[in-house]
This record gives structure tokens, sequence and C-alpha cells, in this order.
């Protein structure tokens, strides 16, 4: 072969060769999307962009069905506060009577003389204190449970007597949850006399959910037992 083809040959393959040796070591620099015979990334662990990002959680409303408790009103301590309405109770009743204060400016004056006919009825607040009496109830079983588990129970092993004493109280539970229930049986009937307002309607279910919603007072109940005088 000619010497000079030989060089020009040369020449052109160096010439080629310079520009691909610059564009891989570009190449080289620049990392990878993804490696060839793998997946991609997710979504999900790419960085996200600050419009991407959750946005924060928004305050929370609330409607008639998660009303909180009022602060105050009752506690579970005292049957005598069940008639109590403070401003939150009052604003809890309007709510749940679904009154505008924009159509009714006069509303709270409505609500003060609605809140009467429930607190003088005589059968409505026999039957609050029924419902009361059946709270405590069950609070005195649960007192009751407790201490006779303190008594008997193992801490490192389920004794035979201790699933006496849960049989014991399970079915005292059942036959108070039975009494409870035939009990609110007889509370639609005596809410009807409040059916034609709104706001005393929903006090007087205000006050039954005050009741159900009331803390176990911390207190002891002492079993009744044959008295000194009934010793021979």
């Amino acid at each position: 072969m000619d010497l000079r083809l030989i060089l020009v040959i040369f020449s052109c393959a160096g010439a080629l060769a310079a520009p691909f040796a610059r564009a891989q070591k570009g190449v080289a620099a620049q990392p990878a999307a993804f490696v060839l015979g793998e997946l991609p990334p997710s979504p999900d662990a790419l960085p996200k962009s600050r419009s991407s990002r959750s946005p924060k959680p928004r305050p929370m409303l609330y409607t008639n069905d998660n009303l909180p408790a009022a602060p105050d009103d009752f506690n579970g301590m005292d049957f005598g506060s069940i008639n109590d309405c403070n401003r939150q109770c009052f604003e809890q009743v309007r709510q749940l009577a679904r009154v505008s204060p924009a159509s009714n400016p006069n509303w709270k004056r409505d609500l003060l003389q609605a809140l009467e006919p429930v607190r003088k009825d005589p059968e409505w607040q026999a039957y609050l204190r029924q419902v009361y009496d059946a709270h405590l109830r069950f609070c005195q079983l649960g007192d009751e449970k407790r201490e006779e588990l303190a008594r008997v129970a193992d801490p490192n092993n389920v004794t035979a007597r201790e699933l006496s004493v849960d049989d014991k109280f399970d079915a005292k539970f059942r036959d108070a949850q039975s009494a409870l229930e035939t009990l609110y049986l007889q509370q639609r009937p005596l809410q009807q006399k409040f059916a034609m307002n709104s706001l005393s309607l929903q006090f007087s279910q205000l006050q039954i959910g005050r009741i159900q919603s009331a803390p176990c007072a911390q207190q002891h109940y002492v079993a009744a037992g044959p008295s000194d005088s009934d010793d021979p």
C-alpha cells in the first residue's frame, strides 16, 4: 500500500476518534438517569417540588355529629348540674337546632325561654335521673370488678378464680345493659312534648349526651353487708 495513503487513513481515523472520545468523556461526567436493566426511580423517590407537597391539615370543622363536650356544664359528679347551660352550651344547642343567627338575631332569648319547659318537666327530669343512675351502675360495676380482680388475680398467670370473676361481672354487665336498653325505650315518647320547639328538643338531647359521655367518678363503692345489729 502506498505510504501516503496509509498516512491519510490514520489521520482521518484520529480526527474521527477525537470527537468520539470527548463525547464519551462528557457522558461519563454526567450521572445516568437509570442503569439499563433496572427500573427507573419511582415518582415517590424523586424530590418533590414545593408545589407538589401535601397541603397542611386544615383546622377541624365541627358539625352536629362531632361537637365537643361543653366544659363545666356536666362532669358526671353532680346530677344537679344537668340543667345548666353556659354560652358554649347555647352555641351547641343552636347548631343542633340549625338556627341561623342571621335569620333569627334573637335566638339567644328564644333559647333562654326554650330551656324552661325542659328544666321544669317532672317526667323528663325523673327520666334523666334514671339514666344517670344507670350510668353510675356501670361505673360501680367497673370499680367492683377491678377491686375483686386485685384480690384474686395473679400478675404472672391467668387463674381459674380470675376467670370466675370475669364470668360473674360479665353477667352483671349484661343485666345492666339490658336494663339500660329498656330505659331508653321511654325516651322518645317523653321527648315528643318538646318536638314543637327544636331548641327545647335539642337541649333535652344534649342532656342525654352529657350523661352518656360523662366519666366515672373516682370513688369506691362498699358492698352492703349485715350490720352489727344483725349479729347474734
